[in-house]
């Protein structure tokens, strides 16, 4: 896919402090992409540089083929953006608050009906927003950056602060702003488990460093490979295997967790347990969550493939 956004070796002080270390990233078009990293990582700061909101000081930013210095109008008119929560007149309905940006993008008065109809809120469009929940304000804060029908929308924390049913209609309105009507949606977000279910590529930063960019099947194909085994005596059988080299990376009280570098090496461990005389109930291929993945990753930055 082309990308829609291009960085390359971007970085930034905030005086004699560097927060953002030669970052190259890309964004491909039409992707849903996660922007995951710890607190202080330089994730808003990458956004506000990539919106125009900080200048940045290199030449390295271009989004639709274009630098963002120099070309920030043309590049804006075709971008959509929520940063954490939206502005609302809390005195106004949903419709008004939406007029006034439309009114001021010059957009199609057509549109308000379309966008609350897309983010689920045509039945609440007259009602003050003072009366929203938390989560129909992110829906609403997601229609007004839909104002103009831009092709990119970068979304910074769009689930903050929202409950379980909060998250998930956001998820949902996210996969179908992407698979539905063509956006692609630059997310950054802390909850883990919700870019799993949701993004198609992603990029993970600690410390201003880039530690991956890729599709989330890249990044599982990176980690090592473990087994999940359960026999009748998993003590017995850890003992087993690390008296054959292999690295027992954890044991519960169900199971024992095996690291493996090749899929042959699955039949050989097997194969040592049986003639030890052990019952096998369960051996099985485990493939880390993205939580597991980023913590091991971002607790040692110079071992990506713990």
């Amino acid at each position: 896919m082309t990308p829609i956004i291009q960085i390359s070796q971007l970085s930034h002080c905030f005086g004699k402090q560097q927060v953002l270390h030669d970052l190259s990233l890309e964004i491909p078009s039409g992707s849903l992409f996660g922007f995951l990293g710890p607190n202080g990582s330089g994730k808003t700061t990458t956004i506000r540089l990539l919106l125009g909101l900080l200048k940045s000081q290199n030449n390295a930013i271009r989004i639709f083929g274009q630098d963002i210095r120099s070309c920030r109008e043309s590049i804006l008119r075709r971008t959509g953006a929520l940063i954490e929560s939206p502005a609302l007149y809390l005195h106004l309905s949903a419709h008004d608050n939406l007029e006034i940006i439309r009114s001021a993008r010059q957009s199609d008065k057509r549109q308000l009906a379309e966008v609350l109809e897309i983010v689920g809120l045509s039945g609440q469009a007259r009602q003050k927003t003072g009366e929203y929940s938390l989560g129909m304000r992110q829906r609403l804060g997601i229609a007004m950056a839909m104002i103009g029908n831009p092709e990119l929308l970068i979304l910074d924390e769009p689930t903050n602060g929202l409950d379980p049913a909060g998250i998930r209609q956001i998820r949902e309105l996210l996969l179908a702003l992407c698979q539905h009507h063509g956006k692609t949606v630059f997310v950054s977000s802390h909850l883990l488990d919700e870019i799993e279910k949701t993004v198609s590529h992603l990029a993970i930063l600690h410390d201003g460093r880039l530690l991956f960019q890729g599709s989330l099947a890249q990044l599982h194909e990176q980690q090592p490979l473990q087994l999940a085994i359960e026999t009748d005596n998993n003590l017995h059988a850890a003992e087993i295997l690390r008296n054959a080299n292999f690295r027992i990376p954890e044991i519960t009280q169900d199971r024992l967790f095996v690291a493996v570098a090749e899929k042959h090496q699955i039949d050989r461990i097997n194969r040592l347990l049986l003639e030890e005389g052990l019952c096998v109930y369960e051996l099985n291929r485990k493939q880390r969550t993205l939580e597991e993945v980023f913590f091991s990753m971002t607790a040692d930055p110079s071992r990506i493939n713990l």
